[in-house]
């Protein structure tokens, strides 16, 4: 939302009470937790994302890189609403999370900075703002900086900002805390005869901090995502030692006829359609018994003979399983099952599970597959 003030004294004073102090001299920029080179990495591939960076909610690499790039134009106007001039920034917003740590890190900075010769650089201010409101949430002080055109020309990138929880804070098995990050500013021209331009949301994105503990499964038991990015759950076809695993998803996907049960226009979720992790431990169980209620209706009791087990996909430990999905009738599933080699099934759940763990998939997160290779 924007919109400019309609009354000049009240906005400015308001404003003069509430923004940080500008530095007062052009010091490097303090020393950042996050390394220069996951700076450098993540705004090289935020760069060739543009597109994506470029929208309020930004672009997100992993759920642990989160980034956003904008170029703004200010005109600012007197309150008798005649033009004044304008100035134009570029804004970075680059967003780590971490594995094994429930900490968020924001690195903001303003860059290319111009103005109007119309305008003086040190009446010519801007405001860059971030917000840290919730519950079970630990805030610093800086969460804003105001400076002059000059100002930041001399330093752009603010201090980091990093948010955090307490590791036994939260609600639930997995004790989350949600945290909403939206980035605004305001640009002024301080001479006492015009109005502000704010723009109170700039960039947003989503934050989870997790305690999942064991539960998360072949993952650290605490951390941090950003829930914006869906993960993908990459398969090789061979080479992993899941081929035959790899071989039933592609079926399922693309030669549904091959598959059992036969339902007429099966179109299994993964690649177009998410998957949503199922954690209920009986939940998965029950979508089990109905995948094998399936292999053996079709091959008969013996087929785990020879070293088979029956294989499933979707994959039990989701919720578009076999008897989640279909209020256990399975002969309705858009699904399959089928024996595959123990040794196959076996890797291909093993993938999985360190998939779910390496990108902190808890319980309803959704995802996708992708086959590769």
């Amino acid at each position: 939302m924007m919109r400019r003030a309609v009354t000049l004294l009240a906005a400015v004073g308001a404003l003069l009470v509430s923004v940080v102090p500008a530095a007062t001299s052009a010091a490097a920029a303090p020393a950042s937790r996050v390394s220069a080179q996951a700076v450098t990495d993540l705004r090289g591939e935020c760069a060739a994302h543009q597109a994506e960076a470029g929208r309020v909610q930004g672009w997100a690499r992993s759920r642990f890189e989160q980034c956003h790039h904008y170029t703004e134009k200010v005109s600012l106007y007197n309150t008798n609403g005649s033009y004044l001039g304008y100035f134009d920034f570029e804004l970075w917003i680059l967003a780590f999370a971490y594995d094994g740590s429930r900490r968020v890190d924001y690195v903001t900075s303003v860059e290319n900075v111009h103005q109007s010769t119309t305008m003086s650089n040190e009446l010519t201010w801007l405001t860059i703002r971030l917000d840290c409101r919730g519950t079970d949430l630990v805030c610093p002080a800086g969460l804003s900086r105001a400076d002059t055109i000059a100002g930041w020309y001399a330093r752009s990138t603010m201090d980091t900002v990093t948010i955090t929880s307490p590791d036994t804070a939260g609600t639930g098995p997995y004790k989350t805390v949600p945290l909403t990050e939206t980035v605004g500013f305001t640009g002024e021209y301080r001479d006492g005869r015009t109005a502000p331009f704010y723009k109170d949301t700039e960039a947003i994105n989503h934050v989870r901090f997790d305690s999942a503990d064991s539960a998360l499964g072949n993952g650290k038991y605490k951390g941090t995502v950003f829930t914006d990015h869906v993960p993908r759950f990459a398969l090789a076809r061979t080479g992993e030692g899941a081929d035959e695993e790899a071989r039933h998803v592609d079926d399922t996907l693309h030669h549904p006829e091959r598959t059992f049960p036969a339902v007429i226009g099966k179109n299994a979720p993964g690649e177009n359609a998410p998957l949503h992790r199922l954690m209920d431990p009986t939940k998965r169980r029950a979508n089990h018994d109905a995948a094998v209620r399936l292999c053996t209706n079709v091959w008969g009791t013996n087929y785990a003979a020879g070293g088979m087990e029956c294989d499933e996909y979707p994959f039990q430990s989701t919720y578009e399983g076999a008897a989640e999905s279909t209020g256990n009738q399975p002969g309705l599933w858009n699904g399959s099952a089928r024996p595959i080699p123990a040794a196959d099934n076996g890797r291909g759940g093993t993938l999985l599970a360190n998939f779910y763990g390496a990108n902190r998939v808890l319980d309803n997160d959704a995802f996708f597959i992708a086959l590769t290779g």
